[in-house]
């Protein structure tokens, strides 16, 4: 293939990995981190602001499923037979006994005790998160595993990604489905408002867990999965578009972007996440042109690759941090930013080796069953030669 060819090809279906999407990834959780750490250090020192804004890491984790569930379908499509199938296969086998190792893992182990509503955690609410239905309620949404909102959203996603897909062909539509995603998150929380207000809707939960669920149920986050699709279709159909100038100037817009988004409130149809979202795209579309190493290197891809168990894991791994600095050293704590720059550190140097470690022994493993699933079903398909 030619240089001009390639350039014209601007995801090409051989390549296996997109490294920068495994750096951003490792850049959603290093953010996720570092806004727990700060919430445990106290918030409350110079510069809290922009640890806090790591917590916008998670919409980066939302932006970059949505771009390689699209990106893995339209490679699928060529080359399997049933490719619905195999996709779920490969999601749930990708996601699943991670998360359920995490449910048995909280059951035990500190790290949910600042995650869980003051209610009862009982058998519904893990049969509930066991099967990804648990974002459906303010009382379920979070109360297994801390964090694991998220999950529930990205399960609900899947559900309609594959539709989405066949839906969504090219940019334009992309550009339609995001401004229809935009109003049905506004219409949605509405009438949400109005059934908990009027209809008494939720009446056992506490008025904080509802505000927290308002803010993070799915159809609050599927303008924030729009801009993924947006992304990867407009990097599709682009064409020999691309070059490093260009994703200098998109880098550069995405740095405004992001900047600009912190502490912005809502406006009118664009929530807070949204204005983080469409900075996470214009990045995610810098980096498919331009990879600086700034951003794409070895340890930002390793991150990357295990920023899964990383986001189940490090609130346990926080919690014996705070435990051990209290211990050694009681006063840490009167100076917030102290304790951040202990906790941050510490934090996510422990979870990097742990997280290594459940990624080798429990999500590998059960990716390479998804993968023999589909290798045998796909075999079983095919007619046999005459």
């Amino acid at each position: 293939m030619t240089a001009a060819a390639e350039n014209m090809n601007p995801l090409p279906s051989t390549s296996p990995r997109l490294e920068y999407l495994d750096s951003l990834r490792g850049f959603a959780i290093l953010g996720v981190i570092a806004a727990h750490c700060a919430g445990q250090a106290g918030g409350a020192f110079h510069g809290c602001w922009l640890a806090f804004a790591g917590s916008t890491g998670v919409l980066l984790f939302f932006l970059v499923s949505a771009f390689t569930i699209f990106l893995t379908l339209d490679r699928a499509q060529s080359r399997e037979t049933h490719v619905l199938r195999n996709f779920f296969t490969r999601r749930f086998m990708r996601i699943l006994p991670m998360f359920w190792v995490g449910s048995v893992l909280y059951a035990w182990l500190p790290g949910r005790e600042h995650c869980v509503p003051p209610i009862d955690v009982n058998a519904w609410h893990y049969a509930l998160t066991a099967i990804l239905q648990h974002g459906w309620n303010p009382a379920t949404i979070n109360s297994v595993v801390p964090g694991g909102w998220t999950i529930a959203v990205e399960g609900a996603f899947y559900l309609i990604a594959p539709w989405l897909f066949f839906k969504i062909r090219d940019w334009r539509r992309a550009v339609w489905f995001l401004l229809a995603a935009l109003l049905f998150s506004k219409a949605a929380n509405i009438g949400l408002h109005v059934l908990v207000a009027r209809a008494g809707l939720f009446g056992g939960v506490p008025s904080p867990w509802l505000d927290f669920y308002h803010g993070r149920w799915f159809p609050t986050q599927l303008p924030v999965f729009a801009c993924g699709i947006l992304a990867y279709r407009i990097i599709k159909s682009s064409g020999g578009f691309w070059t490093p100038r260009i994703g200098l100037v998109f880098l550069a817009a995405s740095g405004v972007m992001l900047f600009s988004a912190i502490e912005i409130g809502s406006h009118g149809l664009l929530s807070e996440q949204v204005f983080y979202a469409f900075g996470y795209l214009l990045l995610i579309l810098g980096l498919n042109a331009n990879p600086l190493p700034l951003f794409v290197n070895f340890f930002t891809r390793l991150v990357g690759r295990i920023s899964y168990s990383a986001y189940i894991l490090h609130f346990v791994i926080l919690e014996v941090v705070v435990s051990v600095a209290r211990a050694v050293s009681p006063g840490i704590f009167n100076r917030p930013l102290v304790a951040f720059v202990v906790l941050f550190p510490a934090t996510a140097l422990l979870t990097i080796p742990v997280a290594w470690t459940t990624f080798r022994f429990i999500e590998t493993p059960a990716i390479a069953l998804g993968a023999r699933w589909i290798r045998r079903n796909e075999a079983a398909g095919r007619p046999t030669a005459v």
